[in-house]
């Protein structure tokens, strides 16, 4: 936070067309991946099971993994466009109504990807491709530890309890985030050094003589 309090508004600048020009080019190229590592291997033609050749992009990869690794390139050029926005054109501007409204409205873009967008494509990728549904059992307790009852936790309850904590720790990051960019504008904190002193109590003077 500091750092970026003490660039230049030239420094500024730059910085933030850069990753808003890098997010650009990365969301776009995350789009691309997502949909056609979502298209099946194979189709049924007349009955017969053939592969799906497309054009151009025949040599993006298909299965569920490679989708999700399309999602976090999205969601990284999505904070890179919104950080470089920030920096750009908040981050050291005297603040008005306008530039409060605007970074009013890029907080509110963040918080609709992080508390929205993102769960809702991680319920349906789980869903989906993964199908974890509730007659998928993803593991049983032992019953020594449940008094001797038998206990099993389903995918469903176990894709429930990954978006749980994903939601306690991004809002436990939003907190930390806010608190810090509180001292975005102040100066940093330097320690002073102790004067040497010598034998007779008298500071010390280098480069004397």
């Amino acid at each position: 936070m500091y750092r970026l309090a003490e660039l230049t508004k030239t420094q500024r600048t730059r910085l933030g067309w850069a990753m808003m020009i890098v997010g650009t080019l990365l969301l776009a190229g995350a789009v691309i991946w997502i949909h056609f590592s979502s298209l099946p291997r194979t189709i049924f033609v007349d009955g017969v099971e053939t592969p799906l050749v497309v054009e151009y992009f025949n040599w993006i990869p298909r299965a569920w993994y490679w989708k999700a690794l399309g999602y976090l390139g999205a969601f990284a050029a999505s904070q890179l466009l919104i950080a470089g926005a920030a920096i750009a054109w908040v981050i050291g501007q005297k603040m008005t109504w306008s530039l409060a409204a605007f970074a009013a409205f890029l907080a509110w873009i963040e918080l609709v990807i992080i508390f929205g967008i993102v769960p809702s494509e991680w319920l349906n990728l789980s869903q989906t491709d993964l199908d974890w549904s509730p007659q998928k059992i993803a593991l049983t307790i032992p019953p020594w530890l449940m008094l001797g009852n038998e206990v099993s936790l389903s995918f469903a309850a176990l894709k429930d309890s990954v978006s749980g904590a994903y939601h306690v720790v991004m809002l436990g990051a939003a907190i930390v985030f806010a608190y810090q960019i509180q001292h975005l504008n102040k100066p940093r904190k330097t320690v002073e050094k102790p004067t040497p002193v010598s034998p007779y109590g008298r500071p010390l003077i280098k480069g004397g003589g």
